[in-house]
């Protein structure tokens, strides 16, 4: 429908120059905008125009800007009331705009349609700039520990926390937060007690500022998720959790005290995604998996260590305690039977994780033979 109207509207070619229609002299002398609200203005314009009339579509492009909107409104002071009218003042004058080209749309019923969609989106808009308001004045009327307590709940629970909440909180939203998961024992460190460390509620994790690693009690372990920013720490916090329930349940062997996920990476994605690692093993590993168990199991670690390293012939051979020499002869056999493979860059990551999945279990099964004799 905005499609059509455009057609019809002269000297109007295309979508950016329909919204440049609309949003043509936002800012003026004797009716300034402040460039978030003006700059709203035109992303919504934007998100309308483009997603075609279909209301639904274009808040879920905008929503969040305009729930910012009302975030830093509430911090500046304004109250609910200021910033719906000021709100209702620019999107009733866009509004008249707007409606010129609608009235250039046919049939009838498309036309009341395009006006009806325009209505909802601009109530929905409306919604979202009050509720990002209502987040900031809930926060404020908190003691301070109440809000830290908020955020870290909000925050464990992997929701992202709005840069303005963080703030309030006394969290610096772009500090890179380290997240410290326990694989044995617990995150002791009682709420309060340092302002720079968020706790989870659940217990059994926090989040410190990146190089200030907790002390830990004898016999506690812990996994370290990759530092980020406050304000993205989500995924970083998931990956330290998957690699403690790991660890915990033995699928990756570590004895550390803290274990980093970059150090476990590998075996982080071979734990997650079992049925595509075995694909992996099946296409990269068919030779390797030929030879006896016990050659498969030499020649396989040293070709990990080496595909990994990249280090020297000397380097791997001291990795594994074997003479130079041997330590070439396993090498050389690994790569005969990868084939050209071992030389494409992404076949390379491929085969590092299809190892991480295959050896330890090949281990297993000349451990097994052994125990048997």
């Amino acid at each position: 429908m905005i499609g059509s109207a455009i057609r019809q509207w002269g000297g109007v070619a295309d979508g950016d120059a329909l919204v440049a229609v609309l949003c043509h002299d936002l800012d003026t002398p004797d009716r300034p905008l402040p460039p978030a609200v003006a700059h709203s203005v035109v992303i919504a314009t934007r998100a309308f125009v483009g997603a075609e009339g279909r209301f639904e579509d274009a808040v879920r492009q905008v929503g969040p800007t305009l729930m910012q909107i009302g975030r830093r409104a509430a911090v500046r002071g304004h109250s609910a009331e200021r910033l719906s009218r000021d709100l209702r003042q620019v999107v009733e004058d866009r509004t008249r705009r707007a409606d010129q080209v609608i009235a250039r749309v046919h049939p009838r019923e498309e036309r009341e349609a395009l006006r009806g969609g325009l209505e909802r989106f601009v109530d929905q808009l409306h919604r979202a700039a009050l509720a990002g308001h209502r987040q900031v004045r809930t926060m404020m009327a908190l003691a301070p520990d109440a809000r830290r307590d908020m955020v870290a709940r909000a925050v464990f629970a992997s929701a992202a926390v709005p840069a303005e909440l963080l703030v309030l909180a006394g969290v610096d939203p772009a500090t890179p937060h380290l997240p410290v998961v326990w694989v044995s024992g617990t995150a002791a460190l009682p709420p309060g007690e340092d302002p720079d460390v968020l706790v989870d509620p659940a217990g059994g994790a926090l989040l410190v500022p990146d190089g200030r690693l907790p002390g830990l009690e004898p016999g506690e372990r812990v996994v370290t998720g990759p530092a980020r920013p406050a304000a993205d720490l989500a995924e970083s916090i998931q990956l330290a959790r998957q690699a403690a329930a790991a660890i915990r349940a033995g699928v990756i062997l570590s004895d550390r005290a803290v274990t980093s996920c970059a150090d476990v990476a590998a075996e982080l994605v071979v734990a997650g995604r079992p049925a595509l690692t075995e694909l992996l093993v099946d296409k990269y590993l068919a030779q390797l998996q030929a030879l006896k168990p016990v050659r498969r199991v030499e020649v396989a670690e040293v070709l990990l260590t080496w595909l990994e390293t990249r280090g020297s012939l000397a380097d791997v051979a001291s990795v594994h305690h074997i003479a130079r020499q041997t330590a070439h002869d396993r090498l050389r056999i690994g790569r005969e039977l990868l084939g050209a493979a071992i030389e494409e860059p992404v076949a390379h990551a491929a085969i590092v994780l299809a190892l991480h999945a295959a050896v330890p279990r090949w281990r297993e099964e000349v451990a097994a033979r052994a125990e048997r004799r």
